[in-house]
């Protein structure tokens, strides 16, 4: 039995990474970066399996899948992706794939597959040794079969990946493990216990007390309980613990009639580690987040700061913006990005020459030219950052005019986004009644005043009513 490992990806940390995590487990490791390289290193040595990527260079996956079984169809295959996609999975294995591995890796992934590998290969080389026709022929028909299963195991994983996948709070997926678990297994009771790390105990918060939790959950282990009922019926206990880096985050306790089985742990235990792969980036990525977010305000801080005349507009830029999207019941999502876009909306000034922007006289033509550059400087800030790829397009369109007369791109009515349209005019009314070194803000009769003049051209017709009456009127 040969115990090397063949490893097929362009992106060499993933290359990295699956053969670094194969060597740990005591396999040997080949890495190819394309399906040609993979081809060569299949025509001078022999390999227990091959994980491969789908989307490559010179030669795909499925391409990868379909050369390989035409010269060994024994040899196992086993598809990175990076959650569990039903497309890729099945087209995957319709071309001859036995297994997917999802990203990120964990070690007990690769142990399972590589230990899965070893024994089917070793049973298809004693197999070959007996086979004839008829063994042939039932081995396609068992082949199908565990296709047919998979097929439904994956259509039952990847409807987990994608309801852990979509939320984004931490409570919200712990309420997801307990229904998808009562969905899996059916006829269940399942509790979700939090672990108080001060004093090391489960925290049962319907009835109000807390439990000591064992040593076997401390270090990761599943813990298999039964005992009677009054009526004298069996009755089982599966408890899973939930880790997090390591480290316990709370307890899945199912209550069943019968013992779960290999299967029905397996999917739980999957569940389990997606969650909380989930649970870990959702605490990364906010942090992150509210970091990023942090500097991004102190820079519009430091910018307000350039003009004792322009301070705190940011601010009442904001607060006109989100009073707006209170009365239009915009949707949480929806505030949540007018609120940085707003507050940001003038970033791009950062780029703008003190000269022009604390000029306090009229902008001559190229001065003001200079000047219009801004809304495409501050998106140009925030689009290296993906997570800011709404408030990037909003940014960008704060300038632009209904009528299309407007700046950069000369985009006009329902082209230019909703919450754009928004901060144009709370924008305009911030920056008419505002002191200028130049002039007297004007007074809110007078702003009002020109908002109706203006309206159909720079602004939004219905947003300005709206503003006019609701907000700042009548």
């Amino acid at each position: 039995m040969n115990d090397r490992v063949l490893v097929v990806d362009d992106d060499p940390g993933i290359r990295d990474t699956i053969s670094q995590l194969i060597e740990e487990l005591g396999y040997g490791c080949d890495c190819a970066s394309d399906g040609i390289e993979a081809l060569s290193c299949l025509n001078t040595s022999s390999y227990l399996c091959v994980f491969t990527d789908i989307m490559m260079p010179k030669m795909t996956g499925l391409e990868l899948i379909k050369r390989i079984k035409a010269k060994d169809i024994s040899l196992p295959i086993i598809v990175i992706t990076g959650y569990a996609s039903l497309e890729i999975a099945i087209d995957a294995m319709k071309c001859g794939a036995s297994d997917f591995l999802s990203k990120p890796f964990k070690v007990s992934q690769i142990q399972l597959l590589l230990g899965k590998m070893r024994r089917e290969k070793l049973l298809l080389e004693e197999n070959r040794k007996y086979s004839d026709a008829i063994q042939l022929y039932r081995l396609i028909d068992n082949l199908k079969g565990q296709l047919e299963d998979k097929n439904n195991e994956i259509t039952s994983l990847q409807t987990i990946s994608e309801k852990i996948i979509s939320l984004k709070g931490i409570r919200d997926l712990v309420a997801a493990i307990v229904d998808v678990s009562k969905q899996l297994l059916e006829d269940v009771d399942v509790e979700f216990y939090p672990l108080n790390r001060k004093t090391q105990t489960l925290i049962d918060t319907k009835r109000g007390h807390h439990r000591i939790i064992s040593t076997d959950l401390m270090e990761g282990r599943i813990m298999r309980l039964s005992g009677h009922l009054t009526t004298g019926e069996r009755t089982f206990q599966t408890i899973f613990p939930l880790m997090i880096e390591g480290q316990v985050f709370g307890t899945l306790d199912i209550h069943s009639d019968t013992v779960l089985g290999e299967e029905k742990e397996g999917k739980i235990l999957y569940l389990l580690n997606r969650s909380a792969e989930r649970m870990e980036n959702v605490a990364l990525y906010e942090g992150l987040y509210e970091n990023m977010l942090s500097t991004l305000k102190s820079m519009a801080k430091i910018l307000d700061a350039r003009d004792p005349h322009t301070s705190q507009h940011s601010t009442r830029v904001t607060n006109f913006s989100l009073a707006i999207a209170d009365v239009l019941e915009l949707p949480q999502d929806e505030k949540d990005v007018l609120y940085i876009a707003a507050s940001l909306h003038d970033i791009g000034k950062v780029g703008i020459p003190d000269s022009i922007l604390l000029k306090p006289d009229k902008l001559t033509d190229e001065e003001f030219t200079t000047i219009k550059r801004h809304p495409d400087i501050g998106a140009d800030i925030l689009k290296q950052l993906p997570p800011m790829a709404r408030e990037t397009e909003i940014i960008r369109f704060h300038h632009e005019h209904y009528d299309g007369k407007g700046y950069p791109l000369g985009i006009g009515g329902r082209e230019i986004p909703l919450l754009s349209r928004i901060i144009t005019l709370a924008d305009s009314y911030d920056a008419m009644t505002s002191d200028r070194p130049y002039r007297k803000g004007l007074a809110i009769n007078k702003a009002i005043e020109e908002i109706r003049r203006c309206t159909g051209t720079q602004f939004d017709p219905e947003l300005a009513t709206l503003f006019i009456n609701k907000i700042i009127g009548p």
